[in-house]
């Protein structure tokens, strides 16, 4: 049967107010979806479980190890440049537009992306493919983006310029032929999302496409508005953007002939990319790491390293990397102490090659230390996906236990594959640092979202998303265990497409 596939991303959709507004019907029309197929309630993110680096893997199947893209902060070190992705952060106000439009626009999707996209193997192998707003769009054809007035008058912005995306290729107001929307700089929601990059832009789009029976045979649909509104006031506050999400669902499934018919040659996969966790509201919940390496030389916010610096900090939300100019066993330990003087830092991680190690990663926290690697050989442990490991120390580290060689998690989810997806990555800062449930990481001119919620680290409640398929070619039954990188090779498999990775597969 050959099938279509309509894959939806709801940014920040948390498992855990999404699932239970499904199953009490506040939200029908995915309620439908996941009666008529599948619901999977605890799809593991990536680490960091953070926008940038989580959409890329939906679209690559990849951890950030192999497709590049290390969350939203990271030192470029190709051309000694922070490389950054966030659109309400310190970055924009100290370096401009101009930087940011270019970052996005050209370097997320040019010579950064070192992993494949599902557009560019779709239509290599003949079919057509879409992206609706999509942040990851790296395709084969040629568009001309046309940046909105408000936007090209800023200095350092350029007024038109070449991307390759799929064939169809939407984004806001800078790609497309939908008509542009006027949106201002006052606007709330981030600064992209301001120009037609928002939920209600994506849903027009899709039920345009859906009444004409002009989607391709794959398509993305990106909805997220969700996390912007969660950021303020925490996931189950923010569920009427959900609900409104559906709605528009519905709507474009009826502009289609209704459900029924819709789901007869597309097959439906809703997800989204990470989940929130609530950041108390108190400034005590913030984590100034700035201030924790006070004695430490740190490079300028946003800047290259000057000869003397020796730590430069890179902030992910609940999770931040530090990059050390000359690092040696001494000063990894002595950063990693440093910092765990602060009882809202949960984890220090770092490739144990560092400190004296051969091989594998070392997490240090208040509950003790663990290093693991992979390994082969019959005396390792097994996880969830047939990834084999080694390990020692305390497990209470990353709150693990062992029964026979079976690995099983507890409150953060595959992580030892998780920590490996991005450790392994060349231009991988030397040490990661997480922050416990309730607090964020803030650095000067910057705001955590005190009071309302925030992601980016390796726990569950950052890092799980809902799964629903339904219809088409779809599998009848999603697997017991599930990952972010396993929704590619799921959308290859519904399209008939051969892919290097299969659903489960484990990652080395």
């Amino acid at each position: 049967m050959t099938s279509k596939v309509l894959l939806i991303v709801i940014d920040a959709a948390t498992p855990r107010v999404v699932c239970p507004a499904i199953q009490t019907g506040h939200l029908p029309t995915m309620r439908r979806l996941a009666e008529i197929g599948d619901m999977h309630q605890a799809s593991v993110a990536i680490f960091p479980s953070i926008t940038p680096a989580a959409t890329s893997t939906i679209i690559t199947g990849a951890y950030p190890a192999e497709h590049g893209i290390a969350g939203a902060s990271w030192f470029d070190t190709s051309r000694q440049e922070i490389a950054y992705y966030g659109d309400d952060f310190w970055i924009i106000m100290r370096e401009g537009f101009g930087r940011f439009i270019n970052d996005f626009l050209l370097r997320l999707n040019g010579d950064r992306m070192k992993a494949p996209t599902l557009f560019e193997m779709i239509e290599r192998s003949g079919r057509s493919a879409g992206c609706l707003n999509y942040l990851v769009f790296k395709g084969s054809f040629p568009h001309r983006v046309n940046m909105p007035g408000l936007i090209a008058a800023l200095p350092g912005v350029p007024f038109t310029e070449i991307i390759e995306g799929p064939s169809l290729l939407s984004l806001g107001d800078f790609v497309g032929t939908h008509t542009p929307t006027g949106h201002k700089l006052a606007e709330k929601g981030g600064a992209i999302h301001r120009f037609g990059m928002d939920d209600a832009s994506t849903g027009a789009m899709l039920k345009d496409l859906a009444s004409k029976n002009a989607l391709p045979e794959f398509t993305v649909a990106y909805f997220a508005d969700n996390d912007y509104v969660s950021h303020g006031v925490g996931p189950v506050a923010a569920l009427p953007v959900v609900e409104r999400v559906d709605k528009m669902l519905g709507e474009a499934f009826e502009a289609a002939g209704g459900l029924d018919r819709f789901l007869q040659d597309t097959a439906v996969i809703l997800t989204s990319d990470h989940g929130h966790c609530e950041v108390l509201g108190d400034p005590s919940s913030v984590v100034r790491l700035d201030l924790l390496l006070g004695n430490f030389r740190q490079a300028a916010l946003g800047k290259a390293w000057q000869p003397a610096d020796q730590v430069m900090i890179c902030p992910n939300m609940r999770a931040t990397q530090i990059y050390v100019q000359h690092a040696t066993s001494e000063i990894i330990q002595k950063l990693a102490i440093a910092m765990l003087v602060d009882p809202k830092v949960d984890q220090v991680i770092w490739r144990s090659q560092l400190t004296g190690g051969t091989s594998g990663y070392t997490v240090l926290t208040h509950r003790g230390r663990v290093e693991f690697a992979r390994d082969g050989a019959s005396h390792t442990v097994v996880d969830d996906f047939g990834g084999q490991w080694s390990w020692s120390g305390e497990a209470t580290a990353l709150d693990f236990d062992v029964d026979g060689r079976t690995l099983r998690y507890r409150q953060y989810p595959n992580a030892f594959e998780r920590i490996a997806g991005v450790l392994d990555l060349d231009k991988c800062g030397e040490i990661w640092v997480t922050a416990k449930p309730g607090a964020e990481f803030e650095v000067p001119g910057g705001k955590a979202h005190v009071g309302g919620a925030s992601h980016g680290a390796l726990h569950q409640l950052d890092s799980l998303s809902p799964v629903i398929v339904a219809g088409g070619a779809a599998p009848r039954r999603l697997p017991r265990k599930m990952r972010s990188v396993d929704i590619a090779p799921l959308c290859m498999q519904i399209l008939g497409i051969p892919m290097r990775y299969q659903v489960g597969d484990p990652r080395k």
